[in-house]
């Protein structure tokens, strides 16, 4: 058997490991402006609701205009997905930015807020980028460490934060530069929208001009393409130059698996102002910020799973019968594995938890730190927040972006090798709701400013090893490779209705109970979520034989069937 299947192992292609430097920096910067988009808004959505329609409930409608955007966008997902298949990725990334460049611009003139509200909507009713650029990174590149994203997201958000901070209410802040009977004074929040729109434009020139495009039209590729690879969990995925979506009819397979995934979840679970690009996929070799970190399953029959006998129609560029026979030895009737075992459950339950928690934060902190004191100095206020400005805030969130990428690039991998997986969530499981119980006790100290940079970094922290651990955790749960598109499917969607969910809810806390129970309503969550995590099943594996194996090298492998892992 082993020689067999070193035989269908066709010789590496020539420039398979090519980096496409120029293709991913023009896509690279067609990304960088949603984030700069989405993010500026954070900082200053709190006190444009308090303006343009009064301060009552005013932390559940800022809340609510950050969620608008993820819960539009996802309705209209899955068309864009099937329009990107038929016609071309290019097309809709283009459309998508100008889409972000029309709502970003109708939300800077907002004088009442159903406009930016409305505003909030079309942007995510036309913008259909998230997922079709994540496919086309795969369409570009073979190797998940090749795969940028993530970090492009965190640059966006840093840029955005400050941008939103430092240029929301010019003629308040630069009175010398802009007058209060200019336009910058009549809409105050129209500078730092117009600034996003700038670069927007500027993206979308260079991808008319530079961008290619990746998803051939025609029906099936003359052969198979050189993105062939195998992710961490040792399944056969062939190319992923395939549609976005599942295509109407196709012979079952051990991939096609991968192509039942809904569409449109991607899309909420990265339109979120994170510092960290939450999107995940547990089908491809890289998981957000996992790094070199990758898990593959201890049994050597699911590293390698029974695949069934099909008919592609696709040239591999080898000797097919050499695959035939191979296939074949793997081929008899395959049983129906239940994708939704007991592990899958509580893990993604655990999973749920924390996204909430953590979105629930970063919609809170900027309210918190906007908000008017109730009570004096370095007193103890359950109600109000720390009263500070507009560039505080800016300068604060961006910080924490700049936390999270060091956090992401350095700290992740050292943290977990050390820890092992289990171990390394755990421990940041039981930070959480300390952090949430300790937020109301910053009017106490006499710089409330560095109390806010220590908190900072402990979400940072925590958030940055939480969820890409726990995503080793659910895949590792997972009974068969052959499942993991539904159970990818189901964590995204209920972690994405975690996060649309989240912000204005614990907006309503915060109007009903003050700050202090806003927070403290995260902490219950959390809590919540130790609970789950201990209840959930622990890896039978060793952590070190974890971490070990998912250092392996993926194997190449021959394609049995086209599919798609996006």
């Amino acid at each position: 058997m082993p020689e067999q299947h070193e035989r269908s192992v066709p010789p590496p292609r020539e420039g398979d490991d090519a980096y496409p430097y120029k293709q991913l920096t023009v896509l690279a910067l067609c990304r960088l402006a949603e984030p700069i988009a989405f993010c500026s808004i954070t900082a200053y959505t709190f006190v444009m609701v308090e303006d343009i329609k009064g301060e009552e409930d005013a932390s559940f409608y800022a809340g609510l205009l950050v969620s608008a955007f993820a819960m539009a966008e996802a309705s209209t997902a899955m068309i864009w997905g099937r329009i990107s298949d038929r016609y071309g990725r290019k097309p809709i990334v283009l459309f998508g930015l100008v889409g972000v460049a029309l709502s970003s611009l109708i939300f800077g003139f907002a004088k009442r807020y159903w406009v930016a509200l409305l505003a909030r909507v079309v942007g995510g009713l036309l913008n259909g980028n998230v997922a079709v650029m994540q496919t086309m990174v795969a369409e570009m590149v073979k190797r998940p460490e090749h795969e940028l994203q993530p970090f492009v997201w965190s640059l966006g958000s840093i840029a955005g934060s400050a941008l939103g901070g430092f240029l929301a209410q010019p003629a308040r802040f630069y009175p010398d530069v802009f007058s209060q009977d200019g336009i910058f004074g009549q809409y105050p929040y129209l500078l730092p929208n117009l600034v996003s729109v700038v670069v927007i434009v500027i993206a979308i020139i260079q991808g008319v001009i530079f961008l290619e495009e990746t998803n051939p039209r025609s029906p099936a590729p003359s052969r198979v393409p050189s993105y062939l690879h195998i992710p961490s969990n040792g399944v056969d995925v062939a190319n992923e130059t395939t549609s976005l979506l599942p295509p109407r009819r196709r012979r079952a397979s051990a991939v096609s698996a991968f192509s039942n995934t809904p569409g449109g979840v991607t899309y909420v679970a990265e339109s979120m102002p994170l510092p960290v690009d939450p999107a995940f996929d547990l089908r491809r070799g890289s998981l957000a910020s996992l790094g070199s970190i990758r898990l593959q399953h201890k049994s050597s029959t699911l590293a390698r799973p029974a695949l069934p006998r099909v008919e592609t129609g696709v040239e591999t560029g080898f000797d097919s019968a050499v695959v035939e026979d191979d296939v074949s030895e793997h081929t008899a009737k395959p049983e129906k594995i239940k994708a939704f075992n007991k592990g899958v459950i509580m893990w993604t339950i655990a999973l749920v938890f924390q996204s909430y928690h953590s979105m629930g934060f970063y919609s809170l902190l900027p309210i918190y730190l906007l908000d008017d004191a109730r009570r004096g100095s370095r007193e103890l206020d359950l109600k109000g927040g720390l009263g500070m400005t507009l560039h505080d805030v800016g300068a604060y969130l961006a910080t924490g972006s700049v936390m999270s990428l060091f956090f992401q690039g350095v700290v992740f991998t050292i943290f977990v090798a050390r820890l092992g997986v289990w171990k390394a969530v755990l421990s940041v499981t039981i930070l959480s709701p300390f952090i949430y119980i300790m937020v109301p006790f910053l009017s106490l100290l006499p710089n409330p400013g560095a109390g806010v940079y220590g908190i900072l970094a402990l979400t940072s922290f925590t958030g940055v090893v939480s969820f890409p651990a726990f995503l080793i955790l659910l895949k590792n749960a997972t009974p068969s490779p052959l499942v993991l598109g539904e159970v990818n499917g189901l964590a995204m969607s209920a972690c994405s209705a975690a996060r649309t969910v989240a912000p204005p809810l614990v907006g309503i806390f915060y109007s009903g109970l003050g700050s202090a129970g806003a927070w403290w309503s995260c902490a219950v969550v959390a809590i919540a979520a130790i609970f789950q995590f201990l209840l959930a099943p622990r890896p039978k594996d060793d952590e070190e034989e974890i971490l070990r194996k998912a250092e392996t090298p993926a194997v190449e492998i021959p394609a049995t069937a086209d599919a798609h892992v996006q």
